[in-house]
């Protein structure tokens, strides 16, 4: 498969069954922000799309790289960890297939699935060839090794991010380093020059999005909950893919409005609201509907999850462009205080305060067993929310991709035992 064709019918497809969910979103009035999300969806995929198809530079992205950099370059690009949940949640026989090919190429069965796909997908040519590859060293140490074989397989030039987890001045002054490095690597890889003046304005359009995420995060917290389960993984899906984008901020704006005037109603996601659970993970993402079973059959609304709040105290200034781009990943909570030693990041501290901050009268986590950095604190999590905080905690063993470790049945099994013996038996 040539270089040019490869993976373009697949972004074809999405696009179009994208654009096709936005018309009829339109065509029955939607909320705002939902229009919004699909047409940001779209406009990111076809902007990789049309790169591919004339052959201009395209960049396979990392979750936390400085993407208003490549919008104020515009260098389209696409983050392989989300593509992967994508394209997975087609079929359990499609994540299953991906899975096995990206574990035939080397990888071990023991390594995070949506890395295990993101590879499968590389290798079943279901994305466009990138011409390089940028990614970060966030929490996860299974993520440097994706981007480092995935830059492999492709035969691309590639740039880690050396991404700081501190904020002292000798933090930033190493990031701002690093950043100043990627600029360069960039100009040397699509010829272009970056436009500072074009750079802050889209770090302008980037802060408003942050400073709107934040005040959502805060509606998050009124009893009832305005937001649904699952409907927070739409704002993290519009970080990633349109901050620094007019079309960003017309989401967040949207859905600040829409959740205020539900909270200024007294109106929640569900009616009545009977419990509200602070998630400490990530939903399963092979079944996201999870969110909505635990709503319809519980009661109980996700009111915070551990990867869907903002930090607070974190200034960003545009007129910094640097300074911004080295603090933007710690506006994500779980980001902030992922990186390092619990005893230095006080890393279960603040998932108990977050827990107690919006107001969670049950905890589930979902042990997600290939994520070392998070199966090695939940003991410290269940003696701080379960047992100070005298919380419900239940550990769900589970997979983000893989139904093979716990199917969506198994689950909710689990779910059903622990709410009418441990949550409810005791009202």
């Amino acid at each position: 498969m040539s270089v040019i064709t490869e993976g373009v019918t697949e972004f074809e497809v999405i696009v179009n069954n994208m654009a096709k969910t936005r018309q009829r979103l339109e065509a029955r009035s939607a909320n705002k922000s939902d229009i919004y999300f699909w047409q940001a969806l779209e406009d990111y995929y076809n902007s990789a799309l049309q790169a591919a198809r004339e052959g201009k530079p395209l960049i396979l992205s990392g979750m936390f790289p400085p993407h208003e950099l490549f919008t104020a370059m515009d260098i389209p690009y696409y983050v392989a960890e989300n593509h992967a949940i994508m394209t997975g949640q087609s079929s359990s026989e499609v994540t299953i297939s991906l899975m096995e090919k990206g574990e035939s190429y080397g990888m071990s069965a023991d390594v995070c699935s949506p890395h295990r796909v993101a590879i499968g997908v590389a290798r079943s040519g279901m994305a466009p060839r990138p011409t390089m590859v940028v990614s970060t060293s966030t929490t996860c140490d299974q993520t440097l090794k994706l981007y480092e074989l995935l830059a492999d397989f492709y035969s691309v030039p590639s740039y880690m991010v050396d991404s700081t987890f501190r904020l002292d001045k000798a933090s930033i002054d190493y990031g701002k380093k690093d950043i100043q490095e990627l600029i360069g690597f960039l100009e040397v890889q699509t010829g272009k020059k970056l436009d500072m003046d074009k750079l802050k304005e889209v770090l302008r359009l980037s802060r408003e999005s942050y400073d709107y995420w934040e005040k959502i995060c805060d509606l998050r917290k009124a009893v009832p909950c305005p937001a649904g389960g699952r409907s927070g993984i739409k704002d993290l899906t519009v970080i990633q893919i349109a901050c620094g984008t007019e079309l960003g901020v017309k989401y967040f704006q949207a859905r600040y409005q829409e959740l205020k005037e539900k909270v200024d109603k007294g109106e929640g996601a569900i009616s009545p609201e009977k419990h509200r659970v602070a998630w400490l993970y990530v939903l399963p993402l092979f079944d996201l509907k999870i969110a909505d079973w635990l709503e319809e059959e519980f009661g109980a609304v996700i009111a915070v999850d551990s990867f869907g709040y903002a930090t607070t105290g974190i200034e960003l200034n545009p007129d910094d462009p640097l300074e911004f781009l080295v603090k933007k990943p710690l506006k994500r909570g779980f980001v902030c205080k992922g990186y390092a030693a619990n005893d230095d990041s006080r890393f279960v501290d603040e998932l108990a305060r977050i827990t107690e901050e919006y107001h969670a009268d049950v905890a589930i986590l979902l042990s997600h067993w290939s994520c070392q950095q998070y199966c090695g604190v939940i003991r410290l999590l269940r003696d701080a929310i379960g047992g100070k905080l005298g919380l419900p905690f239940f550990i769900l063993n589970g997979d983000l991709m893989d139904p093979r470790v716990a199917s969506s049945e198994q689950m909710k099994a689990g779910l059903t035992e622990f709410f009418t013996s441990m949550v409810d038996a005791k009202k």
